[in-house]
């Protein structure tokens, strides 16, 4: 991948054991896979009882002859249910060498109490569960005297504010934080983040707002390729501990100047898309105003406000 990001590379990932949250979405598909063809055995962690989850597991291992990967089903705004995932992981691979917290859920919306659930699964899932999950990831390295590596995929949504995804952007944003804090852990626990731009997932797509006609999103959107890429780096890289690498197109910031560089440029792009919103709303005003006056929707007519015409002469 082009950009900021070292490619100095220290941690093999070859039988090595990781766990992935999230790991029946587009990202955490592509994760797996590539991590099964690196020599790891995966935990795939996910909620759907539909089978899909097996059927996946089932074609990783048929593609390496091994038992290379478990799913685990598991509600991760349960904390029992994230101990449990870690406990059978260990359970069935000896070990746990990797957690990567990839799972998350998107809540665009704080209006009316119909969407508590959605703002509370969001901070539970987003939020909470990559911490508890690393805590107990941290306490199970310490009683094994092992050494490990925790990789939180947030967003950019929280390194800069932004109008609808005020909960989504909170819950990255305290991850973020989290990750940061989380830098004496090293080297018993190395945590890092990765923050990309949108993903050409379909949740990702869905939540793009600020781009009218997505050419400025279509330069910087990530496929999930990229993202597995920069995630597998992450692992790989022992420098990172406690930072957050930020990805955009094919520009990567990792290292501490470059980051401050990385709040520059989303700034930029945010300012850009504001703009374009801006002369879209202008033109639509002016494209009305020119409309012939025959044209335009009379506002004011009897049977738009329900009023007959008796009714109307009465009164004046």
């Amino acid at each position: 991948m082009a950009g900021l990001l070292g490619h100095r590379q220290t941690y093999s990932i070859d039988d090595k054991v990781v766990l992935v949250t999230g790991a029946l979405t587009a990202v955490g598909r592509r994760l797996a896979a590539e991590l099964v063809e690196r020599g790891a055995r995966v935990a795939l962690v996910d909620s759907a009882a539909d089978g899909s989850g097996e059927q996946l597991s089932g074609e990783l291992n048929e593609r390496t002859g091994l038992e290379a990967s478990i799913y685990i089903r598991t509600d991760l705004r349960s904390q029992q249910d994230i101990r449990l995932m870690v406990e059978v992981t260990v359970l069935t691979f000896g070990r746990l060498d990797v957690l990567v917290n990839n799972a998350e859920q998107y809540a665009d919306e704080m209006a009316g109490e119909e969407d508590a659930q959605r703002i509370s699964d969001c901070i539970d899932i987003s939020l909470r569960a990559p911490i508890v999950a690393t805590w107990v990831f941290s306490r199970y390295l310490a009683q094994s005297g092992n050494q490990g590596v925790a990789v939180n995929v947030t967003a950019m949504a929280g390194l800069l504010p932004g109008r609808g995804r005020e909960v989504y952007g909170a819950a990255n944003a305290g991850l973020i934080h989290f990750t940061e804090a989380s830098c004496a852990l090293a080297p018993t626990l190395r945590v890092c983040a990765l923050a990309p731009y949108y993903v050409d997932s379909p949740a990702g797509l869905t939540s793009q707002r600020l781009l009218p006609g997505q050419r400025l999103g279509a330069m910087l959107t990530l496929s999930s390729d990229q993202v597995v890429r920069a995630v597998v780096r992450c692992i790989e890289d022992t420098r990172l501990a406690g930072r957050t690498v930020v990805t955009a197109g094919d520009v990567t910031y990792s290292n501490r100047g470059s980051y401050l560089l990385s709040l520059l440029h989303m700034f930029f792009i945010m300012v850009c898309s504001t703009l374009a919103l801006a002369a879209h709303h202008v033109a639509g005003v002016f494209a009305a105003r020119r409309q012939p006056d025959d044209q335009r929707p009379d506002d004011h007519h009897p049977e738009d406000s329900g009023v007959s015409d008796d009714e109307t002469k009465k009164t004046s």
